[in-house]
This record gives C-alpha cells, sequence and structure tokens, in this order.
C-alpha cells in the first residue's frame, strides 16, 4: 500500500492584520501570516517571538520546592556527601543527567550519575538499583526526567536517603514521599511555563544553583548546547521557553567547551557553527539515542561529560557504530512489521496491532512511528520475549492512544503514556482480544476522514519569491519543531524539467523545476517511486519549505517537499507543455510563402466578399490589440511567420488571458502528425476561437465562423498575403487586422538573409564540409563551426539550403542518418562554376528581391488600394 496522500488545507489569508504586523516589525507579509498561522496575532507577542531572550526566561525559584531543593544541594556539597544524578536513557535523560552533573561538579561537589540498563531495568526508578546506590553510600539523589511516578519506589527508601526530584512528565494524583518536587506541571506550582522538557527543568535548576552561589542567573548558560539537544530530542513544544532555550543553546554550540560534543559532531558530519533543530532531530539526537535504546545509555553520558579527547573520540565512534545497528536492526523490524500489516485487511482494520518475536523493545517505537506516517493509523507495536509482550504505541491526532488503553486496563498487565505515544505489556494470550477491543473502540470515535493526514499550508508562493531575501527573513522563524512547525508553502503550475533519484534503492526523488524564469532544485526525501509517474514537461504542485544547502562551499536555495501531485493537465496545456520543449527549425518557408500566383476566384463570387481592412501598420502596441480583440471572444486567426513564433505567441496570449486558456492554440507545419489531427479537430469542434498560425491552406484546417484575420508579421508577397484572407470571407465581413510595422521589415530581411544565404556564407560552409568530409555532421555542428571561424551566424535550414545549392552544382552529394549527414565531394569541374546555375540559389536570389519590392509597397500603399490591389488578385484571369 502506497503512503496516504495528506489533505491539503490552506490557512485563511488575514490581509489587514498581516499587514499591520508586516508595518509594526519590518517583516514580509508572508512571514506576517506564518505568525497569524500560528496564533501569534498582536505585535507584543510577535516581538516577544521573534526577539526573546533570556531576559524573558521566569524566575526560577517560582518553581516550588526550588529553593528547598537548592538549600539541600547547597548542603551536600558544603558536606561532601556523595550526590547521584539519577537519568533516564534517552536524550532529555541523558542531557539532563550530563548538566547537572557538570554544575554540581563545578560547584564543587562529589558527584556522581545513573542510568538505569533499558531491558533490564526499565524507565525510571527501581528498587534493586535506589538499593544498591543507597548500599554506596548515596546520601542525595536528583531525579532527572523521570521519578514523579515512582510513589512505591521512593516512598520505600525516603527514610534512608534524600531524594529530589525533577521532571516533566504528568504527576500522578498521589505525589511520591520525596525531600523537594521540582515539576512545573504540579497543580500548586506557580511557574508560567508548563511545557519545559526534562533537560528545560534541570537548567532552572542550574540557574537557581548559580543565583545562590554567584548573585546571578547566568553562570551555566554555557550549558544551553546541552539543553537545546534534550529539548529537540524530546519533541517537547518549541514555543515560549522552550524556543528561548533552544535559540540560546544553538547559538552556544558555536564556542561550546564540550569535547564530546565536538567529537560527535565530526561522526554526524556537521558543521558545529551551523547547527540547528533538524540536524539535532535527525543527526546529533539519534546517535545519543542509540546507546540507551541498544545497550548503555551511560556512555552517552560520560561522552557530554569528558575532558579527555581520546576517550571522547572513543565514545563518539562507539556511539556511531551503535547508531549504524540501531539503523540495520531498524530495518529488519520494519521489513517484518510490513509484512504482517500486508496480511491485514486495512478495510477492517481501523487500528495496526502489530505482533513479532524477539523485536528489539528499544528501536519498536521508531518502527510504529514509521508505520504511522505511512498508514496514518493507530499503531500498536508488540514484541513477544521471555511469555510477555511488551508494545510500544502511536496514534493520529485524533485517536487518544492513552484512553484507549485505559479502557483495555484490565487485560493488560500495566501501561503508561500519554494520547499520541504510550506503552504497555500484555500475556500473549489476551492479544487477540486486545485486538479486538482497540478497533472496536476505533470504530467508535474515528470517523472516514480521521484516517486522512491533513497537510497545512501557510501560504501560496511563486518560485519568484523563494529568494535568498525571504529565506533570510524566514529564518527569524526559527528554531522549528513541535508547537513551531517549519513552514509549508505550496507553489502551483510548476513545470517539471528533470527527474532522478538519491539514495540507496532509489528511495528518494531529486527534481529541477521551473515557473516562467525561475528554476528550483527539489528534493523529496522517502519519495523516490514518484520518479516513474512524474515525466519533465509535465505540471505539479508542490507543497514544500525552502532551505540553502551547501554543496562544496556553494550555497544554493533547495525546496524541499512534503508532497508532491501531478497536476491534471488538459489536452490543450499538454500540446503547450511538449512543444516548449521542442527545438524547433528556424523557419520553414513552405509555412509561410506562396511562390506561384493563386488560383483566382471567379468575377460571380466578388459580391459575396466582404472583406474591411483594419489598418495598424506600424502599431508598437501589438499585444494589447490583440488582447482586446479576443475578449470580443470571435473566431480569430493570427497568421505569423514562423512555427517558434506561433507557438510563442499563442503562449503569450494564454499568459494575459487565462481565462480564455483553453480556447487559444497554434499550427504550424512542424507539428507532428498527432498534433496536428487533434488541433484539427479542435479547430472543427469549436474547441478554440483562436489559432495562432503560419501560412496554411483549406484542406489543413476548418475553422467555420471567423471573423477576424490578424495579419501579425510582414508576409514575404502579395500573393501570400491574399492566400491568408482567402481562407475565409464569403457572404459575412471579415476583419483584416494589419498590425505588422518597420520592425518585421527589418526580421524578414535577416530571415531571408539566413533561410537562403548569400555567395561568401555558402563558400564558408563548403569549406567546413571539407574538413569534415566522409564523416557524419548535423547542420547545427556545421553552423557552430562557420560561426566560430567565420562570424557569421547563420541557422540550420542555411546549412540545409547551402548543401542543396551545391548539390545542384555537382560539388557534393550527401546520405543522411537520423539528423546527421555524411558528404561526399565529387570531382572538381574543369570549368569555372557559377553559382547562378543553381536553381536553388536563383530561386532565393528571386525571393529576396521579390522581398524587397513588396516590403517598400506593403508599407506604402494606402488601405483602399491595398484592399483593391487584394481583391484584384483574387479575381483576376
Amino acid at each position: 500500500m502506497p503512503k496516504v496522500k495528506p489533505l491539503w488545507q490552506v490557512m485563511q489569508k488575514s490581509t489587514n492584520l498581516r499587514q499591520e504586523l508586516s508595518n509594526a516589525l519590518g517583516i514580509s507579509d508572508i512571514i506576517a501570516q506564518v505568525l497569524i498561522n500560528r496564533g501569534i496575532v498582536d505585535t507584543v507577542t510577535a516581538n516577544d517571538f521573534l526577539t526573546g531572550g533570556i531576559e524573558n526566561l521566569a524566575d526560577a525559584y517560582l518553581l516550588k520546592d526550588m529553593e528547598k531543593a537548592v538549600i539541600r544541594i547547597a548542603e551536600a556539597i558544603t558536606r561532601r556527601q556523595k550526590i547521584i544524578v539519577y537519568g533516564d536513557y534517552d536524550v532529555d535523560g541523558i542531557t539532563s543527567s550530563a548538566l547537572l552533573y557538570k554544575v554540581i561538579k563545578e560547584l564543587g561537589g562529589t558527584i556522581e550519575y545513573y542510568i538505569p540498563e533499558r531491558q533490564s531495568e526499565g524507565y525510571g526508578l527501581n528498587h534493586t538499583a535506589l538499593t544498591s546506590l543507597i548500599q554506596s553510600g548515596t546520601e542525595l539523589l536528583i531525579t532527572v526526567d523521570c521519578g514523579i511516578s515512582a510513589v512505591d519506589e521512593v516512598n520505600a527508601v525516603a527514610h534512608q536517603l534524600d531524594i529530589i526530584i525533577t521532571d516533566h512528565h504528568q504527576p500522578p494524583a498521589v505525589l511520591p514521599l520525596a525531600y523537594a518536587i521540582i515539576n512545573p506541571k504540579q497543580k500548586d506550582c506557580s511557574y508560567p511555563e508548563k511545557n519545559l522538557a526534562g533537560v528545560g527543568v534541570a537548567f532552572k535548576l542550574s540557574q537557581a544553583l548559580s543565583r545562590h552561589y554567584y548573585g546571578h542567573d547566568d553562570k551555566f548558560l554555557k550549558y544551553l548546547d546541552l539543553v537545546a539537544i534534550g529539548t529537540v530530542a524530546d519533541i517537547v513544544s518549541l514555543t515560549g521557553e522552550n524556543r528561548i532555550l533552544v535559540k540560546l543553546g544553538l547559538n552556544a554550540f558555536i564556542h561550546t567547551e564540550s569535547i564530546g560534543l565536538k567529537e560527535l559532531t565530526v561522526v554526524c558530519r556537521v558543521d558545529l557553527g551551523k547547527i540547528d533543530a533538524g540536524k539535532i532531530g535527525f543527526a546529533i539526537a539519534p546517535r545519543l539515542n542509540a546507546a540507551g535504546r541498544i545497550s548503555r545509555a551511560d556512555y552517552g553520558v560520560e561522552l557530554l561529560i569528558t575532558n579527555n579527547i581520546d576517550r571522547a573520540r572513543e565514545l563518539a565512534t562507539y556511539l556511531e557504530c551503535e547508531n549504524i545497528q540501531r539503523q540495520t536492526v531498524e530495518k529488519d523490524i520494519q521489513s517484518a512489521a510490513e509484512g504482517v500489516v500486508s496480511e491485514l485487511n486495512l478495510n477492517i482494520s481501523k487500528v495496526l496491532v502489530v505482533v513479532g518475536h524477539d523485536w528489539h523493545p528499544g528501536v519498536i517505537g521508531i518502527v510504529a512511528s514509521r508505520l504511522v506516517e505511512k498508514y496514518f493509523r493507530p499503531v500498536f507495536m508488540i514484541s513477544i520475549r521471555d511469555g510477555i509482550g511488551k508494545a510500544s504505541c502511536r496514534s493520529i491526532p485524533a485517536f487518544d492512544i492513552y484512553d484507549a488503553l485505559s479502557q483495555c486496563s484490565d487485560i493488560l498487565l500495566q501501561f503508561g503514556g500519554h494520547r499520541q505515544a504510550a506503552g504497555f505489556s500484555v500475556l500473549p494470550e489476551n492479544i487477540e482480544e486486545l485486538n479486538a477491543r482497540l478497533n472496536h473502540i476505533a470504530c467508535t470515535v474515528l470517523t472516514p476522514d480521521d484516517f486522512i493526514p491533513i497537510l497545512t499550508i501557510d501560504s501560496l508562493l511563486s518560485l519568484e519569491e523563494v529568494n535568498k531575501g525571504f529565506l533570510e527573513q524566514l529564518g527569524c522563524l526559527e528554531p522549528y519543531g513541535m508547537g513551531n512547525r517549519s513552514p509549508v508553502f505550496v507553489c502551483k503550475d510548476i513545470e517539471v524539467e528533470q527527474v532522478r533519484t538519491l539514495g540507496q534503492e532509489a528511495r528518494h526523488l531529486k527534481l529541477k523545476v521551473k515557473q516562467k524564469n525561475s528554476t528550483n532544485d527539489v528534493v523529496a526525501w522517502q519519495m523516490g517511486e514518484l520518479a516513474e509517474e512524474i515525466q519533465p514537461a509535465e505540471k505539479i504542485e508542490m507543497a514544500f519549505f525552502p532551505e540553502i544547502n551547501e554543496w562544496q562551499g556553494q550555497q544554493k536555495i533547495q525546496l524541499r517537499a512534503y508532497d508532491i501531485r501531478k497536476k491534471e493537465i488538459t489536452e490543450v496545456e499538454r500540446l503547450y507543455s511538449l512543444h516548449g520543449q521542442k527545438e524547433l527549425q528556424f523557419s520553414c518557408l513552405e509555412d509561410c510563402y506562396i511562390a506561384e500566383n493563386i488560383v483566382a476566384l471567379k468575377n460571380d463570387l466578388s459580391q459575396q466578399l466582404h472583406w474591411e481592412l483594419k489598418d495598424y501598420r506600424n502599431v508598437v502596441d501589438k499585444t494589447t490589440h490583440i488582447v482586446n480583440l479576443i475578449k470580443m471572444q470571435e473566431k480569430t486567426l493570427i497568421f505569423v511567420n514562423t512555427p517558434q513564433a506561433a507557438f510563442e505567441l499563442a503562449q503569450g496570449i494564454r499568459e494575459s488571458l487565462s481565462k480564455y486558456k483553453e480556447r487559444i492554440g497554434f499550427f504550424h507545419s512542424q507539428l507532428d502528425e498527432t498534433w496536428r489531427k487533434k488541433v484539427q479537430a479542435w479547430c472543427k469542434e469549436d474547441q478554440f476561437i483562436v489559432l495562432c498560425t503560419t501560412l496554411i491552406g483549406t484542406e489543413d484546417i476548418a475553422m467555420d465562423d471567423i471573423r477576424h484575420i490578424v495579419v501579425y508579421n510582414v508576409p514575404l508577397n502579395m500573393q501570400s498575403l491574399v492566400q491568408q484572407c482567402k481562407l475565409v470571407g464569403y457572404n459575412k465581413t471579415i476583419n483584416i487586422h494589419l498590425l505588422f510595422n518597420q520592425n518585421d521589415l527589418k526580421d524578414n530581411h535577416s530571415l531571408l538573409q539566413k533561410l537562403r544565404p548569400e555567395r561568401i556564407v555558402i563558400g564558408q560552409i563548403y569549406l567546413v564540409l571539407k574538413n569534415y568530409a566522409e564523416d557524419f555532421i548535423t547542420d547545427l555542428q556545421v553552423a557552430e563551426l562557420v560561426r566560430s571561424k567565420y562570424q557569421t551566424v547563420i541557422c540550420k535550414s542555411s546549412v540545409s539550403i547551402a548543401i542543396e545549392i551545391l548539390e545542384d552544382l555537382n560539388l557534393l552529394t550527401h546520405e543522411t542518418s537520423g539528423n546527421k549527414r555524411k558528404i561526399t565531394f565529387l570531382a572538381a569541374p574543369k570549368e569555372k562554376l557559377d553559382i547562378e546555375q543553381s536553381k536553388t540559389f536563383r530561386e532565393g536570389m528571386l525571393l529576396k528581391k521579390e522581398f524587397a519590392e513588396f516590403a517598400e509597397k506593403i508599407m506604402n500603399l494606402s488601405s483602399t488600394k491595398l484592399l483593391q490591389e487584394m481583391k484584384d488578385i483574387m479575381f483576376s484571369i
């Protein structure tokens, strides 16, 4: 089953409010809209969000029991009592432990740390560990990121040592009998920020100790790098104080004193000066987490506190190896889990209960998250080992997984967690009933819409708006994370230029896209399968985040795609899209030139012919005239001289009049047979009301009820002009609009010079060809060689005509293979050749002379005389 595609939900544009914020704060209206989307709607709050610093943090002593805890720690330091920091094995616990260890060590305390082993001891405090620590002489134990729910464990040893609990999890109704409890979520705690991570609470304790010892709160700001890592990794809301702590912590990386962090960033291949929340979440945190998931989390703490560079390098390498092992284990478990899911009927299974044997308990939570991301259903990953099923659960926004487990508590051994993530233990014989109950609950509370992920779009953008100035302003919204997600923008009507895959097993997608004159690279992680669906020249819509990609010292804007949709385009749009990629010949005279006299009409038709000449010769603004004409919605033929002009003019009109874009077409001799037939059918069926075209005959196109003929370019002779007007015009009035000007005359002169080259140019082409006799070469290559050697600008058609002339003169012959020619030179004639012996050359000279005479006439005849001469040609015998 492919990944579930999200529903795009574009936030409502708040024009007046965003303009107010934009003006007051000196930010772009798009940045203002992003702030509004996050509920930041007044200038004071917005300014605090954008510029808030350490001064915006609340007083650490507002936390309940803070003063009591500080006095007890100071006493332990003074009396040189053994202090233990007892942490959790995740990144929040590791960084919290390292932070308090460093602070108390610096204050002169006798300090050690303890991290429980994940598989044998599990989360939080346990009786065995506490007993062992007491026996080792511990007199003060400080928990970080755990302890608030350990009522039995704390109460059992409260008379043997003092325990200070620092935690951020939801407190139970009955609290442990600890010496002090620092947790902003306590009901009677007045601290305003309730969403601190465990390391955030540990930092507030560090601030309070700083004030106690130094009279100010700033002594331990140098450890904010640890706070940033733990806060980001714990996926708490990056708003309020968390935002400030992470923002300051990211800056602290540049001057970090931690040897271990420096070595860890080396193995992560991350630049210390360019660390952001994303690099923490995807590079640093996974390696610190790997030790706790696979083996020993205390190695993570040791890395962060060591002052020995050799030991730091050894530990960093170890964590890198553990992370690689974790990735391998994760991949194997995910493959097995996908196999289980493939056997489920997803029309029936509203939740995914996935069961396996001996799956690593430290990894199944990650796999559960992957499955939720792909299938967008609540996932319960259960690993059975030693007769017990232990599970990690992840959910979707509409399903409260903790509440669901509460309803099944009678068949569970234990459970815990919150709305979106939880864990439990269960006997294997109860798994089938648990599955049935969970699916029943899901069927009761979930609707079909709940199984469709929502991708919230902050604003629509064009590629032109995505520039370095915009990215600089966008940077003021960082750091991104939970509660302050990176903005998502949508760009529509993008043309794909290149498609390729990246990474092992072609898992990722790389695109080059274009919109008008702007191009960008796009990277789409985990979307490699789209490479088979998206083709160059197709149109897409894309939800993305713009970022700077640095490669080999070069910085370039890159778009990170969240979702890509193929734009459903009409056949008319496909015609334009494909034709825009096609390399057209410079021109084809057969499209726009009638050499012989046209067949005259009978005199008895003269009374049925109603031509009205609209004389706009030498008009400066052709476009406005055509746009106003098309708005009348009457059928119009527009004649130009080259295939490229037909396409470009039609494309330009479509851009100016998007309302009518499905009714504007083009036609010329270089359309392939399939598209020729389609355009002919669209004309016959009245799909097109406007057709930009080179000279055509009645057998090529059938377009009834034409009311306007626009002569956009100067024809090459009078016969060609009359032929254009002859196509229609009986028993009705036809308006003939003359839009050509002096510039068209110059263009035609240049055109004829290229298409009917002079003697000297033919000689240059001849000499270049001699150097490549018997080699296959393209006309374009010949043209480039002539330009390089003689500084003469010609086109491919010039080469083709020159070869035809040289063949007329029996100087050479050629054979073709695809678009290449192989030239064979013949024996040179004994007598001197006259180039005018070539029929092709004479025709070219005649054409140039004929056009020179016609050009003078067409620009100087009055409209009355011009119309009469056209009619005379039509009815002459």
